[in-house]
């Protein structure tokens, strides 16, 4: 998870302000098949800019920027998508942009890195003259006609109180929400200014509010044939001294990512009563997945349900036992539910 909040924080100086008016004088537009670069660090960075009217079958006026260099400080490459308004000139967009792969460069020679799960929340002079909004980030898909390196991370622009949710809920609550909103699945790897917040001011509504939660970002559940399996990485940071520091038989919740291989991933929106989610068309719904796997003790017996874009498992005590000593351990484990089996294992 990446913050970024100190360097975006006040207003631009006199100084800085005409750096970033020679920055832009350098900046040429590109334009379909004919990228431009710009260099972000002298001999370090640079970003290539591509311009384009098609992403994944949306149709618009779309500016991706893609940066090269900062995979030697650490830093996964970055590409930025955002779809413009229709006689827009990208110039202005593109001198933000630089300045923030500059700073992304900086904060990954200091050790501050965000890879797929993570976000960038800004203060009140950020990114496109958006305050306090964000970026979310997660593993990049292809775009036609651009070239993305290896492993890059796809950087999606996300208003204010979509920020906000994310921090709160997960960043793929709010992603798969979006791509609800845009119809488009599992969501969306551009950003619009102009798109309308998919966050309400009820989300506080959301059960998740009340209840411990772990950001588990690379961790992912299946649903498909009657089991639950649930995947989580060796290297999840905190995760055996967060579940230990917990008081006895105490709720909890881990926020996860959609499985890659769901063709149904469960969405919810505050004031929804009935369960709701987003699919690819064709698909028969068989892989379901979501945003969260949460976890509580009960005594009524054990099942699994699901629950807003998630799903619920509730444990009697001596499998609830057991579950907490494979989460300490990193062993993997199998329950019996009342509908259906459960499985944990590891990554």
């Amino acid at each position: 998870m990446g913050m970024f909040t100190r360097l975006f924080g006040g207003k631009a100086g006199a100084a800085e302000r005409s750096e970033q008016r020679a920055r832009a004088a350098n900046l040429v537009a590109p334009s379909p098949g004919q990228p431009s670069f710009a260099d972000a660090v002298p001999n370090q960075v640079t970003v290539a800019f591509h311009a384009h009217d098609d992403v994944e079958g949306s149709s618009g006026n779309f500016l991706t920027a893609v940066s090269h260099g900062l995979v030697a400080s650490g830093q996964r490459e970055l590409v930025l998508t955002l779809r413009l308004g229709n006689r827009e000139q990208p110039i202005p967009k593109m001198q933000e942009i630089v300045r923030f792969i500059t700073t992304v460069q900086a904060w990954a020679e200091a050790g501050n890195i965000v890879d797929e799960g993570g976000l960038t929340q800004f203060g009140e002079r950020a990114l496109f003259e958006q305050a306090h909004c964000g970026l979310l980030y997660v593993a990049a898909r292809a775009i036609s006609g651009v070239e993305l390196p290896e492993r890059a991370l796809a950087a999606i622009f996300v208003s204010a109180p979509e920020i906000r949710a994310a921090r709160d809920y997960g960043t793929y609550r709010v992603l798969t929400r979006i791509g609800t909103q845009l119809r488009i699945f599992p969501f969306p790897i551009w950003g619009a200014i102009d798109r309308p917040s998919a966050i309400t001011p009820r989300e506080s509504e959301s059960l998740l509010a009340k209840v411990a939660r772990m950001h588990v970002p690379k961790a992912f559940f299946v649903v498909a044939n009657q089991r639950l399996h649930l995947t989580i990485p060796r290297n999840a940071k905190n995760l055996a001294s967060s579940v230990s520091s917990l008081p006895a038989e105490t709720p909890f919740v881990f926020l996860t990512r959609p499985a890659a291989s769901a063709n149904a991933i469960l969405t919810w929106r505050p004031g929804l009563q009935e369960m709701t989610g987003i699919s690819p068309d064709g698909s028969d719904g068989s892989r379901t997945s979501g945003s969260f796997a949460m976890f509580v003790p009960s005594e009524r017996g054990d099942e699994a349900r699901p629950f807003e874009d998630g799903y619920s498992v509730l444990l009697s005590k001596g499998p609830w036992a057991r579950l907490i000593a494979a989460l300490l351990e990193q062993r993997p484990l199998s329950l019996s539910l009342a509908s259906m089996e459960f499985e944990l294992d590891w990554q």
